[in-house]
């Protein structure tokens, strides 16, 4: 064979590989289908402001409630949130599972604040109401399905839920 011929169907190749290579990576890249996820925010006692975080892993979700660290991979927002104002709150997520963490921060220190035995003086909740023992819940306890317009009530609790 040639050497000229060997070099163009090398260099052919190469070209074919890159071709189908940034394909397979950017044709991947095509938005995903979205839905309308509407939170009920349900027994709040007092005003102040609501922090919600949603996970879609759970690595995230346990990461973000154990340390109370805003994670990278999780949604995380601040609203004020008073009861007597209180409807409901709107976001637009891609379909998939998540998992969502609240507390309400009464006093302003950004934090939830806990007693000295770590249980919560204020305001907190999860999807599916979901809770562990005595610890947070798992990301498998709290996930959820968003696929279409999707409503979810959180149950806000103090301390440990009866």
């Amino acid at each position: 064979m040639n050497i000229k011929i060997y070099k163009r169907l090398v260099l052919n190749r190469t070209s074919f590989l890159t071709i189908v290579l940034f394909c397979l990576v950017f044709m991947n890249k095509l938005p995903a289908e979205e839905s309308n996820l509407t939170l009920n925010i349900l027994n709040l006692e007092k005003p102040g402001v609501l922090y919600l975080t949603i996970c879609n892993n759970a690595a995230g979700f346990e990461n973000s409630v154990e340390n109370e660290i805003e994670e990278a991979s999780c949604l995380n927002e601040r609203n004020e949130i008073d009861p007597k104002n209180l409807s409901e709150i709107n976001g637009i997520l891609p379909n998939g599972e998540y998992a969502i963490a609240v507390f309400v921060d009464v006093n302003g220190n950004k934090k939830i604040d806990k007693n000295f035995l770590g249980i919560p003086k204020e305001q907190y909740g999860f999807s599916n109401n979901a809770m562990g023992r005595m610890s947070a819940p798992t990301f498998e306890q709290a996930k959820f399905n968003v696929k279409g317009p999707t409503t979810h009530s959180i149950l806000l609790r103090t301390g440990i839920p009866k």
